[in-house]
């Protein structure tokens, strides 16, 4: 009789166990998206806080660039938006663009400019996009998008005076993660981030 006894206790005590090996992969789980998608963010209209990322989406157009000997180039260009809420992402920039609901809501939003000779068909490129680059592997159109008694209010980083970089860790062809560190006067963006990249049909 002491061999059933034996099993039903280890029963009793495997469902505990189990639980809390469970609870504590979920806490891990969730521990390390939180950490890896929060953005410091500063500006008169925000104030200074951390910013959760609840969705985050890039997609590619392409940008052309003429120099001053009339020669055309073009550059693939990765639009980025990140928000605290959830984004809606069914027509790209028309719908992500949408006003805001509430005050408590706010959008990030910047690009990312490739490599001299890629388009919107190109992959995005992992390493160091610089707010000072002169063309290519550049960040630049930078902003906060917040919300104030029932209006938008958008802020725009100053491209003359801004400075830092966006660096994309890792890429793939559904998401990239990285760090971006860009400010300009008393407005600043910081933090790591994913988002998921969005392609035409």
């Amino acid at each position: 009789m002491s061999r059933p006894a034996v099993k039903n206790g280890f029963r009793r005590v495997r469902g505990p166990l189990a639980m809390f090996f469970f609870c504590t992969l979920l806490f891990q789980s969730c521990g390390q998206t939180t950490s890896s998608n929060v953005v410091h963010i500063k500006s008169s209209a925000t104030g200074e806080k951390d910013l959760a990322i609840k969705s985050g989406y890039a997609f590619p157009i392409t940008k052309s660039f003429t120099d001053i000997n009339g020669k055309m180039t073009n550059a693939s260009a990765y639009n980025v938006y990140l928000a605290n809420y959830d984004l809606d992402s069914r027509n790209f920039a028309m719908s992500m663009d949408r006003p805001l609901s509430g005050d408590d809501q706010v959008r990030v939003v910047f690009n990312l400019i490739g490599e001299e000779g890629t388009n919107d068909k190109s992959a995005v490129k992992a390493g160091t996009y610089s707010a000072k680059a002169d063309k290519f592997m550049k960040a630049e159109n930078v902003g906060l998008v917040a919300r104030k008694n029932g209006t938008d209010i958008k802020s725009w980083l100053d491209r003359t005076t801004l400075t830092g970089e966006v660096k994309l860790s890792s890429v793939s062809n559904d998401e990239i993660s990285g760090e971006v560190v860009l400010s300009s006067a008393d407005m600043s963006i910081k933090g790591a981030f994913n988002a998921k990249v969005l392609k035409r049909k």
